[in-house]
């Protein structure tokens, strides 16, 4: 079996069992060269099978397309424009989807947020899904160095060298936003 493929299942997996993600939410896709592999539409990302992930070329568009995860319009857009990043991890964690709606940019205040992740910007657009403007907004966002991003409403978007690096920002940032959230809530609290 085909070592990216390998490395997209693994991190769907490690996804599925952190919770960071809905069973059927969320996508991967790790580059090779001019080409990327990405979960299909509709997978469920913690089981993920060789026919769940369609290789597909990064600067122009196939027949195949309809096949892969809504959001490849956007895992594409980032690729083109950052040829530094070598994978995407699209998840669902709540506690820092939940904080997007109350925050423009989110600033852990834990030790492995700032050391990792140190800033993440909130990305509001009309579309938050799929869409032309959802994709530049978040190659505009890497472009200027950030690792991930939550889309308000939406769910978070890691980017990385490696799949394993963008897993590593997507789990830092829920940890980073839970612990802020207990934080804040517990602050609040008349002892």
């Amino acid at each position: 079996m085909n070592e990216f493929i390998k490395q997209l299942q693994f991190t769907g997996k490690v996804l599925h069992e952190l919770k960071l993600l809905s069973s059927h939410g969320g996508n991967l896709s790790v580059r090779d060269g001019d080409y990327l592999y990405i979960t299909k539409t509709g997978r469920m990302a913690g089981f993920l099978s060789e026919d769940d992930i369609i290789r597909l070329p990064i600067f122009e568009e196939t027949e195949k397309d309809k096949e892969a995860s809504i959001e490849l319009i956007v895992h594409r857009r980032i690729y083109q424009k950052n040829p530094e990043i070598g994978a995407i991890v699209h998840a669902h964690p709540i506690t820092a989807t939940t904080l997007a709606y109350f925050l423009d940019e989110f600033v852990p205040i834990d030790i492995e947020g700032q050391l990792f992740i140190k800033k993440v910007p909130v990305c509001v657009v009309e579309r938050p899904s799929a869409s032309l403007e959802l994709a530049e907004s978040l190659t505009d966002i890497f472009t200027k160095g950030y690792v991930v991003s939550v889309v308000r409403s939406h769910g978070s978007f890691a980017v990385g060298k490696t799949l394993n690096e963008a897993l590593k920002y997507t789990s830092t940032l829920e940890n980073s936003a839970e612990i802020y959230y207990r934080w804040k809530t517990i602050n609040s609290i008349k002892f």
